[in-house]
């Protein structure tokens, strides 16, 4: 187990070193984010459902379980998560770029070209987010979690 402190919040890879390589790019976007944005720790707090990133191209999983002192990642889909994103490295990379305010609630990110590439993306099912339409603000604020951009 990998534990990596974040002012009052941390980010723990579960497996640590054994870590795939989708839970070590989530594990290190989360907390490089929580390094650089320590306002996104509040919205951290706020998840209290599990979301599973499945990446399609290498058919590795982590799941990641959000408390109110620490995110736990972990490889693999664990639980019962409400939010599963089935895409591509590239994908998830490029949903890492897209901004959002307020916690995730303003997905302004979306209006921008790569955000409507993205959209794209989900109409043509390239891109699944299970969990979208019933666990909408916990979608959202995962994406401004792992989003790199000043929101």
């Amino acid at each position: 187990m990998t534990t990596v402190e974040h002012g009052a919040y941390t980010v723990t890879l579960y497996d640590g070193q054994d870590a795939n390589g989708v839970a070590g790019i989530v594990g290190m976007l989360l907390g490089q984010n929580l390094d650089n944005f320590p306002s996104r720790i509040k919205f951290a707090r706020r998840i209290s459902r599990p979301v599973t990133i499945y990446s399609t191209d290498t058919a590795s999983a982590c799941t990641i379980v959000f408390g109110t002192d620490e995110a736990v990642v972990y490889n693999d889909i664990v639980g019962k998560p409400s939010v599963t994103v089935m895409a591509t490295v590239d994908q998830i990379l490029e949903v890492s770029q897209l901004p959002m305010k307020a916690g995730g609630l303003i997905p302004v990110g979306f209006f921008t070209s790569r955000g409507m590439s993205v959209l794209g993306e989900i109409l043509k099912h390239k891109l699944i987010v299970k969990g979208l339409l019933t666990h909408t603000v916990t979608a959202l604020r995962t994406i401004a979690l792992v989003s790199v951009v000043e929101s």
